[in-house]
């Protein structure tokens, strides 16, 4: 359908900096080891985080993204805590993904248990579907992505394909910690949270290594799409049955 060439490979979206870390991290470093261009989005400051400033997540964020090795990375401004369906909130989305024409957008699983994750999960769908529109006039070139792909934060799913990122586990934490406020259960400065104990860090590694057993491996991050994967062979496509 695109008649504008795609500018970069994928784009990953996420309520909150340090979400997208969270939910495919790993996949993003290993895209972007493999040379693939990647632009990061955050739908806001996460302004209404228990600890922390918007000043310093803007800085971890930056951080985290050198880590990943990510070509830009962008935020919407959106309000934290109540992300809009629709309207404005659609309209950015929209705006950024015809500003960048990317091939791929990773975007989280629309169940959850943080709205801010599912409102963001709607709000990309809608936005990715309004740039494609050519009625729409934001002085861009209409431009839809061709696949959209969904990671996990709380909610888990069956996933259509596991990513294999044993190689890039240990970079995969470093971004995730360069959110010292979030996640440095030591800092006397903040109160502890959920994100902070020791059982939460123990969650991130031990889903992690239990969808690398799915395939064989030591560490994957999990994906669903909708809709048909096609193969012009069997052979083409990479399982393991036993």
């Amino acid at each position: 359908m695109n008649e504008v060439t795609p500018l970069v490979d994928v784009m990953a979206f996420g309520a909150h900096p340090d979400d997208i870390e969270l939910g495919c991290g790993g996949t993003l470093i290993k895209l972007t080891d493999a040379g693939r261009s990647v632009v990061l989005v955050d739908m806001t400051e996460a302004e209404m985080s228990t600890r922390g400033t918007v000043e310093t997540r803007r800085a971890e964020a930056a951080r985290a993204a050198a880590i990943i090795g990510a070509q830009a990375r962008e935020n919407l401004h959106l309000p934290d805590g109540d992300v809009p369906a629709g309207g404005e909130g659609k309209r950015r989305v929209a705006g950024v993904i015809r500003r960048y024409r990317p091939h791929m957008i990773l975007l989280p699983y629309y169940r959850d248990r943080h709205p801010d994750h599912v409102y963001t999960s709607q709000v990309v769908y809608e936005g990715a579907f309004l740039a494609g529109l050519v009625r729409f006039d934001d002085g861009q070139p209409a431009y839809r992505p061709t696949r959209l792909v969904y990671y996990m934060h709380w909610h888990e799913f069956e996933p259509t394909f596991v990513v294999d990122i044993s190689a890039q586990f240990e970079r995969k934490m470093e971004a995730i910690a360069a959110y010292a406020t979030q996640f440095k259960p030591d800092d006397p400065t903040w109160p502890q949270t959920r994100l902070t104990s020791a059982e939460h860090d123990w969650l991130r590694r031990a889903r992690m290594a239990y969808y690398g057993s799915r395939i064989g491996v030591q560490y994957g991050e999990g994906f669903l799409i909708l809709g048909q994967m096609r193969a012009d062979t069997p052979l083409d496509i990479h399982f393991s049955t036993f």
